[in-house]
């Protein structure tokens, strides 16, 4: 390879880190706030999104906690959204590694090392808010986030598959 090429895979393995380092930050930002700031921003964003749907808040119950969609609250829902976007980074950028191919297919290697990347992150997340005041380290979010990040490197693979199908059946 030459001294050229290693430059150029070297610039395209550090822009396809950006998503995912953009991501990552963001997580961290979101965990390492105090357990009141972020109940008082997430019920913020709980009376929005109930009076843009339309919810009724039984009285008492906590904003946040009133399921929106599909049975998730607004902290959950929030959990699977920055996931979904560490997923779709990670895999760019998983993507760009020289990694091998499993079977005949490269990308199954990227999406491999995507999800184990996603996971690793999700449980030291959790690991990290037990240190922050009023939050606590609840495993049980890494299944949440778990929903996020695959199903975003479910879907980037099920894009990747089909664009590669349609690229085969035209070259014929």
């Amino acid at each position: 390879m030459s001294r050229k090429e290693k430059t150029r895979k070297g610039y395209l393995l550090a822009l396809s880190s950006l998503p995912m380092l953009a991501a990552m930050a963001l997580i961290f930002w979101f965990s390492h706030q105090a357990g009141g700031s972020s109940s008082a921003q997430s019920n913020a964003v709980g009376v929005w999104v109930t009076e843009l749907l339309g919810i009724e808040v039984p009285a008492g119950t906590p904003v946040a906690s009133v399921p929106v969609f599909l049975g998730f609250n607004v902290r959950k829902l929030a959990h699977i959204f920055l996931y979904v976007l560490l997923g779709a980074g990670t895999l760019l950028f998983c993507a760009a590694l020289p990694l091998p191919a499993v079977g005949a297919w490269r990308p199954v290697s990227a999406a491999g090392c995507a999800t184990a990347v996603c996971f690793v992150y999700a449980c030291l997340d959790e690991w990290h808010q037990s240190f922050v005041a009023g939050r606590t380290c609840a495993m049980g979010d890494v299944g949440v986030d778990g929903i996020g990040f695959v199903s975003a490197i479910a879907f980037c693979m099920a894009v990747w598959y089909l664009v590669r199908a349609l690229r085969v059946r035209r070259a014929r």
